[in-house]
């Protein structure tokens, strides 16, 4: 059985195109404001297997945000994604509003595999425009992203192999950048902050196959 709730508020201008192939999806998406949209990334974009739970939020009170759906292929994936509303942690099921946010974010999901739990969002105080480009492939991956506060953002992110790779991943402040690609036959886990008033970049390519796997913690910035 797939079940549906689609909500937008405000505007008629808000737009949603999916495809999607498979059993027992749950598909939640909520969008106030204006020009939001969610969207296959391209002609070739699909969204398929089974036992999927999917809750997209945006919100935005001047430019459009735009959520890009590239590939959802497998079993037993959670996505829940947020553009101009927060949560409070991965775990945290409700967005929320805290009454500024100007929107023009852009985020693209492209998963394969199975198991995999992904969940994170962005928005800023009034302005500056956050931007998370999302490839996971592979099995039993966990991922929790924050963007948030003005100043535009950044985060290109790639994980691929089977294993438990746990990423938790926070850019607040002025503008920031990170790029990420975990690998290997072993899980990693990364925990990254960026943060302060001065913009601060980040570059990890890892290759764990340390058995038992990788453990990584990086604060930057004040």
């Amino acid at each position: 059985m797939v079940s549906l709730l689609l909500s937008s508020y405000a505007k008629a201008d808000n737009k949603i195109l999916l495809d999607q192939t498979g059993d027992d999806l749950n598909l939640n998406i909520v969008q106030i404001g204006g020009n939001n949209e969610i969207k296959k990334y391209d002609s070739g974009s699909y969204m398929s297997g089974s036992d999927m739970s999917i809750d997209f939020y945006q919100n935005n009170s001047g430019t459009q945000n735009t959520i890009d759906i590239w590939h959802l292929d497998g079993s037993n994936n959670s996505v829940r994604w947020g553009q101009g509303g927060k949560l409070d942690d991965s775990s945290d099921t409700s967005f929320y509003y805290d009454g500024t946010e100007s929107g023009g974010h852009y985020a693209r999901l492209d998963i394969h595999g199975n198991n995999n739990s992904v969940s994170g969002w962005q928005a800023n105080s009034g302005n500056g425009a956050h931007t998370y480009n999302q490839l996971i492939f592979g099995n039993n991956n966990s991922v929790y992203v924050e963007q948030r506060g003005d100043g535009a953002k950044t985060l290109n992110l790639t994980i691929s192999g089977s294993g438990s790779n746990i990423a938790s991943i926070i850019q607040k402040g002025v503008g920031h950048t990170a790029t990420i690609s975990l690998y290997g036959t072993d899980p990693t886990t990364l925990n990254l902050l960026q943060q302060g008033t001065t913009a601060q970049t980040y570059s990890l390519t890892q290759n764990c196959i340390t058995s038992g796997g990788c453990s990584i913690g990086v604060t930057q910035g004040n």
